[in-house]
């Protein structure tokens, strides 16, 4: 990578209660620990989130969502830096929030802090709600290996893992990297696999797909760097 990587951490990865209902979390923060700790504070509306791996500015950046909820339902502000080094901010439709994208996808602005609007809820309901999609998540999808998560973006009319299923592409490898035998939406790590391998078992899926049914698989994961 050409350039430098930041971690985020201490203030960057705190989670705390501005005030009833609005939850301000560092960029750095897990995803799991905003989920529970709107949990625990009674608070509902991020239940969709748990289990999503990844982080709150990540989250922010593409819009991550699951089972018809998305983070444009919750989050009220996003707080950030420019390249410049100056402070700034932007709320409502000025996160230009869609599918799997914002205002920050593909800009140089960095996210420092989200905020979130949730509503007052029962904690043993959301935890139940939270136990539920959790469960939903395993039985589908390869929780016991590693990967990057959902692969492709939804096609409109149409879902990537359905596609690639029927193109016959369930099992199939390049190196290290096969496509998932429990959910062909799903590039798992079988040992070994390299970013090249991934990326080229993407081209191969994408070229298949477009073959077969005559629909381009965009890509929900982002390759940052040179592979």
């Amino acid at each position: 990578i050409r350039g430098a990587v930041l971690l985020l951490s201490g203030e960057f990865k705190a989670v705390t209660l501005l005030e009833d209902g609005l939850v301000r979390a560092g960029a750095g923060a897990s995803l799991a620990a905003v989920c529970r700790f709107a949990q625990e504070h009674s608070l509902t509306g991020l239940e969709f989130a748990w289990g999503i791996p990844g982080s709150v500015g990540g989250a922010a950046y593409m819009d991550a969502g699951a089972y018809g909820g998305e983070m444009k339902d919750v989050v009220e502000r996003v707080r950030h830096l420019t390249p410049a080094g100056e402070e700034g901010e932007a709320a409502g439709e000025a996160l230009q929030f869609a599918y799997r994208k914002s205002r920050y996808t593909g800009g140089r602005d960095i996210i420092t802090f989200v905020e979130y609007r949730l509503a007052p809820g029962d904690p043993a309901q959301i935890s139940t709600q939270m136990e539920d999609l959790m469960a939903r998540r395993k039985s589908k999808q390869p929780y016991d290996m590693p990967s990057a998560g959902s692969v492709f973006k939804r096609p409109e009319g149409y879902y990537a893992a359905a596609l690639i299923e029927e193109c016959g592409l369930k099992g199939r490898r390049v190196g290290g990297a096969q496509v998932s035998e429990k959910h062909a939406g799903f590039i798992v790590n079988t040992g070994g696999a390299t970013c090249q391998d991934v990326l080229g078992l993407i081209g191969e899926i994408q070229r298949e797909v477009f073959a077969q049914k005559g629909v381009r698989l965009e890509t929900e994961v982002r390759v940052t760097g040179e592979a």
